[in-house]
């Protein structure tokens, strides 16, 4: 096990990486559905399809997980992102840089892969590589 440096939460409080999987699996299929969504629109509105894309693949996590600590997959999976050193909440620029870094991965399959499971490894943060990158941990929400 890993040395705890600085402070941050305990690891009952961690996602679990079957919350986490899950969470990841759900908001794929929101972001499918709406970008589904956009190209009805795209059709109906007389283009600006790209546009439209574009801003539902990078607009949906930063804005939610900025606003709200949290995506509807991690809502839905009772899961919460907060800073690492338990300052709370991210912020939109702390957010954006944290998804750009898992879209960075998906354009690398490898990585993508090592990304999505590192957290079920890693100690004593369970953080994937985007976690780690923006210094980041998920939480479990308290119910």
């Amino acid at each position: 096990m890993g040395e705890r440096r600085g402070a941050g939460p305990d690891e009952d409080a961690l996602g679990r990486f079957g919350a986490r999987l899950t969470a990841r699996v759900l908001d794929i299929g929101v972001l499918i559905t709406m970008v589904f969504l956009a190209g009805v629109l795209a059709d109906y509105a007389g283009g600006g399809f790209p546009a439209l894309v574009v801003a539902v693949v990078v607009g949906y996590e930063p804005v939610l997980t900025a606003a709200y600590g949290a995506t509807l997959g991690k809502q839905l999976c009772g899961l919460r992102v907060v800073r690492r050193d338990g300052g709370g909440g991210l912020g939109f620029g702390r957010a954006l840089w944290r998804w750009a870094c898992v879209l960075v991965g998906c354009g690398l399959p490898v990585l993508g892969i090592v990304n999505l499971l590192r957290c079920a490894w890693n100690r004593p943060y369970r953080q994937c590589l985007h976690d780690k990158a923006a210094d980041t941990v998920v939480c479990r929400v308290q119910r």
